[in-house]
């Protein structure tokens, strides 16, 4: 989608907020008993761009999974426990590492392009429009896998859980559990931190779990999908170059371009690049070819460098130069005005120099301009498709993907739906493990912290305030680091 698109976007929601946010008080003000009886019964609240909404029919649900194999989930959170203070040195060093990025990128002290290391993903600004469906469906996954870790662990600790709730913050949801804070005060800091360290060991199991799965989704899908040997077209924009009657069509099987063997959607990346930096190949061909189908007319040349030999007959005839050496040249000219689909249809032999043909043929390359470039796209099934242009009209156009359906009757698009989910869950998932871990306040940083410096510090100081104290510091620290990159990170984005 286009800036215009993602600004039109954003208003429309915010319209949807104001039109909710401007019913609400409406109705409130007038006490209209239907609605403050379906805000009791459902748990809504309305706010100015934000919806809240709070349950506690879940809670019978949630006993039962902590009451479930309770020396197996001692086992897990305890795990969770320690892969999770194990992840807090590494998240440290990731956000002191990008607030340096962002140091240095404003003084100019830096490279010309840092890699940032902790980026916020803003709908319309780092992250595309037409993915809003993967952004939400994202953070909701992670949100409930997270705060269902809490719910757990709580229970597995006889901490009471009051219910669970969303927040949808303009488009940004975000799932919470809300538990007792008293028996949570009463408990032990090694067992306050299996209930703190739960929502960040979700999240890592999440990330690993969604890794893995875009690992082996080729041999999930071998029964009906195969990979590897080529890729499929799964859409082509209207104004598309490369579209019409023997050009490219959806569900096309895309085997190689040029002398490139296309295997997978990386190796049709590569393919078009190597055709941008490259000059067109030449090809193979026969004298009597030549002989039966020339057309040339006097040669001039273009001020882009090529030669035109073709005149009228362009553009469906080509003006192709002679590679061979002059003991090699046959009786010919030494630019020729042939067909351009006959010659590539003719033969599968392609040539940079005169000495790469076959005995008897000759090396003919097409006479262009430093930018424009013959390409020959080999499908499985239908003829040649034969694009002269710049390959990058290509590449921007037309949207392949790994999985070949082995059945007519199957979907394309699934694979790819599930791949680019996994992608998301993964990155999403991973960043709000490591954001989460970070002591700053409204983070479980801040209660992990807490309950690490009374373990820690236990010997040391006696007296629970000053392991307090000394905890806030250190979320204090934590949260100026944390809020200061993302805003940094946000206004470099947007301006």
């Amino acid at each position: 989608m286009s800036v215009m698109d993602s600004f039109i976007f954003f208003i429309v929601v915010a319209l949807i907020h104001c039109a909710l946010f401007f019913f609400d008080t409406l109705f409130k003000s007038c006490s209209h008993y239907p609605y403050l009886y379906f805000l009791e019964n459902t748990g809504l609240q309305v706010e100015a761009f934000r919806l809240r909404w709070f349950t506690t029919a879940f809670n019978r649900s949630l006993q039962k999974c902590g009451s479930w194999r309770p020396k197996l989930l001692d086992l897990w959170f305890t795990l969770g426990t320690r892969c999770s203070l194990a992840l807090l040195p590494v998240a440290v060093y990731i956000v002191v590492k990008t607030a340096l990025n962002a140091w240095q990128k404003s003084t100019g002290t830096g490279d010309e392009n840092p890699s940032l290391v902790l980026e916020p993903m803003v709908p319309g600004v780092n992250l595309p429009i037409s993915d809003i469906g993967y952004y939400v469906a994202t953070l909701v996954i992670c949100s409930v896998v997270h705060e269902l870790g809490h719910a757990i662990a709580a229970v597995r600790e006889d901490v009471h859980v009051d219910g669970i709730g969303l927040i949808v913050v303009f488009i940004i949801p975000v799932m919470y559990v809300h538990l007792n804070t008293q028996q949570y005060d009463s408990l032990p800091p090694k067992r306050q931190l299996r209930v703190t360290c739960a929502g960040v060991w979700h999240n890592v199991v999440l990330t690993a779990a969604a890794v893995l799965l875009l690992i082996l989704l080729p041999v999930f899908l071998y029964p009906f999908y195969d990979t590897g040997t080529g890729v499929i077209v799964q859409n082509i924009q209207q104004d598309s170059p490369v579209m019409g009657p023997s050009g490219l069509q959806t569900g096309d099987k895309v085997l190689a371009l040029n002398q490139c063997q296309v295997k997978d959607s990386d190796a049709w990346y590569h393919c078009i690049v190597s055709a941008v930096k490259h000059a067109s190949p030449g090809y193979c061909v026969s004298s009597e070819l030549v002989k039966e189908h020339d057309e040339s007319v006097a040669a001039k040349e273009l001020p882009g460098g090529a030669i035109e030999c073709c005149g009228a007959n362009s553009p469906d005839h080509l003006c192709f130069e002679y590679l061979d050496t002059e003991e090699k040249m046959p009786e010919l000219p030494q630019h020729t005005c042939l067909p351009g689909r006959i010659v590539m249809e003719t033969t599968d032999e392609m040539c940079v120099a005169a000495n790469d043909c076959s005995v008897g043929l000759h090396c003919l390359k097409p006479s262009l301009d430093n930018h424009t470039r013959l390409v020959r796209i080999k499908r499985a099934n239908g003829k040649l498709v034969i694009f002269l242009g710049h390959p990058s009209e290509v590449y921007h156009t037309v949207q392949v993907s790994d999985f070949v359906p082995l059945y007519p009757f199957i979907p394309s698009a699934v694979p790819d739906v599930i791949a680019q989910m996994c992608r998301y869950l993964a990155v999403f998932s991973a960043g709000l493990a490591i954001i989460n871990i970070i002591p700053c306040f409204y983070f479980d940083g801040h209660y992990i912290i807490q309950a690490v410096s009374n373990i820690l510090l236990a010997g040391k100081f006696k007296h629970k305030s000053v392991r307090t104290a000394i905890a806030l510091c250190i979320t204090i620290c934590g949260t100026v680091f944390v809020f200061g990159n993302l805003l940094s990170i946000i206004l470099s984005a947007v301006f």
